[in-house]
């Protein structure tokens, strides 16, 4: 007897190591990163008052809340669907109106993939189509169509932006 209930004491300690994913060291989700552009000075930029949300997505689908400045967001994609769309809302004054809200569309493929033993299997994402509305969004650079786990930017997403002007120098003054 006592050496059955010591099996049922050990088994489950087995059973959890067995099932350890500590070998596993890459991101286990193939989800893209989209990284927010000028489009007048091509260079990074963080928004403030930007709200994401998923267009028809189940539960809670709000991504971004415009309580503090992004300049990145993780798109994730939906295995049982062949499209994901997300609202981007604008909540600073003058445009916290939702018909200047943006909408980026994404049709893809879902590929299963194993990756390993201790990773187990995650799909990975093949971009066919993308879509977007041109409110505040000036234009949408797909990088790379695969989205795998490797974390690196696969989408650029370029916002109507004004160039700050140059000051004027500074008049010359001859003594």
């Amino acid at each position: 007897m006592k050496r059955s209930s010591a099996a049922y004491l050990i088994a489950p300690l087995l059973l959890s190591a067995a099932c350890n994913s500590a070998g596993c060291l890459d991101n286990q989700s193939a989800v893209p990163l989209a990284r927010f552009y000028s489009s007048a000075t091509k260079k990074p930029i963080t928004l403030s008052g930007l709200e994401i949300s998923g267009v028809d997505a189940p539960n809670d689908s709000v991504l971004i809340t415009p309580d503090k400045p992004v300049g990145s967001v993780y798109l994730p994609m939906r295995s049982t669907k062949e499209t994901t769309a997300w609202c981007f809302h604008y909540t600073q004054e003058g445009l916290d109106d939702p018909s200047l809200n943006d909408t980026i569309s994404f049709r893809y493929t879902s590929e299963p993939f194993f990756a390993s033993e201790e990773c187990g299997a995650m799909y990975y994402y093949r971009i066919t189509e993308m879509e977007n509305t041109f409110h505040l969004v000036d234009s949408v650079v797909i990088l790379d169509s695969l989205i795998t786990n490797v974390d690196s930017t696969r989408i650029q997403i370029f916002f109507r932006t004004t160039e700050e002007p140059e000051p004027d120098p500074e008049p010359d003054t001859e003594e």
